[in-house]
């Protein structure tokens, strides 16, 4: 499980730095608007804004709709205040996990956070009650290959263990059992995009600032100059230089009838 306080923190800090080093995340909500439902929305949950990227999408593609952007870092909500500021956005600092709901959505979507979820096996029910019969879900989420590079490396060079908070992203063949239970999926797709860095501190540097680090190393491990010095080279050695997979999972579906 993924230590959710650290999480937050991590969001909060580094806040200001997050669109510079959010690249991939910026590829991924141009993907999922691709994937975005045609229709009349009236009433939208995004769960997950941090800085508003994907939400100038959903305010682009349903100007009618009253937005509602969830996200449990405030000083990512601020950011994304101010982008959007007059719209038809209305921003909450919550935990879109486990936020009490007392209205109910036509339409659910998230860029990139459910893999921050405690349980992401229960998730789809409490979505799916969220939803007004009928109503729609779209989402992308980062799967367990993500930076599966520098695992390798970690293990290699401090024996097996499960080091990143990726490893322990939800497989793509529960996901999509989960998923099946309460929504008829209507498309998944999975996408890898790779990242090139100058340096392994670069990388390093980027994932912090990005938020995508976690909770950080497993086993209390601190890297310090040597083990950096090290570790980028057996990066190199592996893998020919310091490249990062994200593994990303897109899934757009309808909540099941009754």
């Amino acid at each position: 499980m993924t230590n959710k306080k650290t999480v937050i923190n991590n969001f909060s800090k580094n806040a200001r730095y997050y669109d510079r080093h959010s690249k991939i995340q910026a590829e991924c909500a141009g993907e999922l608007a691709g994937m975005l439902p045609d229709g009349s929305f009236s009433n939208i949950l995004e769960i997950g804004c941090g800085t508003g990227v994907f939400t100038r999408f959903l305010t682009e593609k349903y100007i009618h709709a009253k937005i509602t952007a969830v996200d449990i870092a405030g000083n990512m909500l601020d950011l994304a205040g101010e982008k959007l500021a007059g719209g038809n956005v209305v921003f909450m600092e919550a935990d879109g996990e486990k936020m009490p709901l007392d209205e109910r959505f036509d339409l659910i979507a998230s860029n990139a956070s459910f893999q921050w979820f405690d349980d992401m096996n229960a998730a789809p029910a409490r979505l799916a009650n969220t939803l007004l019969t009928g109503g729609s879900i779209c989402f992308s989420i980062y799967g367990p290959g993500t930076f599966r590079e520098f695992q390798e490396v970690l293990t290699a060079y401090f024996g097996e263990n499960r080091w990143l908070s990726s490893a322990k992203f939800v497989t793509r063949e529960i996901l999509e059992r989960v998923l099946e239970e309460h929504f008829n999926v209507l498309e998944f797709r999975e996408k890898v995009y790779r990242a090139k860095f100058p340096s392994l501190l670069d990388f390093l540097r980027d994932i912090k600032f990005s938020g995508t680090s976690g909770s950080g190393l497993g086993g209390g491990v601190y890297l310090g100059k040597d083990a950096l010095k090290d570790l980028e080279r057996i990066y190199r050695e592996k893998f020919g230089g310091i490249i990062a997979a994200h593994q990303v999972f897109f899934c757009g579906a309808k909540k099941k009838g009754r």
